[in-house]
């Protein structure tokens, strides 16, 4: 697959860890990826009307779709930190997750001179019951390498 990557994440030693890790290689400007991960319209133009991410400290993550049984589903969170056009940091919880989960997302801007690289990395899987993590860590794997080759189709076609 073409400009995305699944990096597994791992410990000392190499043992994997519960970690989610995809990056894409784009020519967009560094304004540009920012542009596109926390604008509302730009949001709107690779993953969905119904996403939300506030760029500052405290600022609102917001999800909501209809999963294959046309169910409502809802992810929510904030922001933990930012550096702005270079990282930003987001809680992710679930509706139909249990009280004490809790996940984190960060989203690292990297400039690599005639290209710049995204990362995304979801950690905090140890928060999920220990019989559902592997299945929400494949599904959150696959949806992470989805979105992240529509934001790079969406930045690509921009420039």
């Amino acid at each position: 697959m073409s400009g995305s990557k699944f990096i597994p994440a791992r410990k000392e030693g190499g043992q994997d860890t519960d970690s989610v890790n995809v990056s894409i290689t784009v020519k967009a400007t560094v304004e540009e990826i920012w542009r596109a991960l926390t604008d509302p319209d730009d949001l709107e133009n690779w993953w969905s009307d119904e996403v939300t991410l506030e760029p500052k400290v405290g600022g609102k993550f917001r999800e909501a779709w209809e999963d294959d049984a046309g169910n409502e589903q809802l992810a929510s969170g904030k922001v933990l930190s930012l550096t702005p056009k270079k990282t930003i940091t987001f809680t992710w919880k679930e509706k139909s997750w249990e009280p004490k989960a809790l996940t984190e997302c960060t989203y690292l801007i990297e400039d690599k001179g005639k290209t710049r690289s995204l990362t995304v990395t979801h950690t905090g899987w140890d928060t999920l019951p220990e019989k559902s993590r592997a299945k929400m860590i494949k599904d959150f794997q696959l949806g992470w390498k989805y979105h992240m080759q529509e934001l790079k189709a969406y930045l690509d076609d921009e420039g």
